[in-house]
């Protein structure tokens, strides 16, 4: 990978960490990554999370 490639990466991955994030985002994020569904449930292949995530 190429220097500036390495730089552009850190750079994004500083401003996605310090980014402000609310739960609509975090849900749509999740659900568009198929790990909630539209009811906000785990789907089947990560079922197992729901026993570490403390819902509230």
């Amino acid at each position: 990978m190429e220097n500036d490639q390495i730089k552009l990466l850190k750079a994004l991955a500083k401003n996605i960490k310090t980014e402000k994030k609310d739960r609509v985002k975090v849900i749509k994020s999740l659900q568009s990554a198929g790990i909630l569904t539209k009811n906000e449930n785990f789907t089947a292949a990560y079922s197992n999370l729901g026993r570490v995530v403390i819902n509230k």
